[in-house]
């Protein structure tokens, strides 16, 4: 459905994964249009999304802008690509990456470049965090923002080994410098408070790096007991994906020289 004026939610399906929301994809349609992500590699929905535009924006599909390489969100971007022959905008992706998704970025696109539609300008704002490649997509002319995994519309993304969380942080604060009223997540609803949900996240992650030293003083060294502590009610699926959280946090006060790794135990350098 058109969710602002030229700017399209596109159906997707979710694979299944413990009732997440699917990915979102978007289009935008100006003389020209682009797809923002492509979702899942499935024949079914790609052809769904390839009727959608077809239907809403019967014109030249110029580009598809890929937030970050992940299955989720590049599967299906060759297909769409072979189909309409649109450009697909990525930062720099790895051999392995474009072999994993089956995708070639045929534009490189970098931080505060223009994406022009004709009469909509696309500027790509690098956001690394998530992924190292982690782009917004940022329509001037709405203040409409394209997060993908970097906000997404319910809770707090995953920052893995492929990302870094210090960046994380100093890029959403990077956004606060954006004139932003919507948000479009990669995932969930759609975001009508945007510096709201910002600051939201800063807090957050300032609060849990203050539970993680907190256990780092009372003798709390390894992962997996800072785990227990901070999330004592997670789903037991999802433990894995709290370690990664506190590891991407402990990696952040290592690299700022705030604490150390022994090979086994990580320990608080207290000034």
């Amino acid at each position: 459905m058109e969710i602002a004026p030229g700017i399209h939610i596109l159906p997707a399906a979710a694979a299944g994964f413990m009732g997440f929301y699917a990915p979102n994809v978007y289009l935008v349609a100006g003389a020209q249009a682009a797809l923002v992500d492509s979702g899942y590699h499935d024949a079914d929905m790609t052809r769904t999304r390839l009727d959608y535009i077809e239907s809403a924006a019967p014109l030249n599909l110029a580009y598809i802008l890929l937030t970050h390489p992940h299955p989720d969100h590049a599967g299906g971007c060759s297909d769409i690509k072979n189909a309409t022959g649109a450009r697909i905008a990525a930062y720099s992706l790895s051999r392995a990456q474009s072999e994993a998704y089956r995708v070639k970025a045929d534009v490189i696109a970098r931080d505060k470049d223009i994406l022009e539609l004709g009469g909509v300008s696309i500027e790509v704002v690098h956001t690394p965090g998530h992924t190292r490649e982690s782009l917004c997509f940022y329509v001037r002319e709405a203040g409409v923002l394209f997060s993908g995994d970097h906000i997404v519309g319910y809770g707090t993304p995953v920052i893995a080994r492929d990302g870094d969380m210090a960046e994380y942080i100093d890029s959403l604060k990077k956004l606060l410098d954006y004139k932003i009223s919507l948000i479009c997540p990669g995932h969930g609803p759609l975001i009508r408070e945007p510096e709201r949900k910002i600051r939201e996240l800063i807090a957050h992650r300032q609060e849990r790096e203050q539970q993680i030293i907190s256990c780092l003083r009372r003798g709390k060294r390894c992962v997996l007991e800072m785990v227990s502590e901070i999330y004592p009610e997670v789903d037991s699926r999802l433990l894995a994906l709290a370690g990664e959280q506190v590891l991407a946090h402990l990696s952040k006060l290592v690299k700022e020289g705030r604490a150390s790794f022994s090979g086994e135990y990580y320990i608080l350098k207290e000034t």
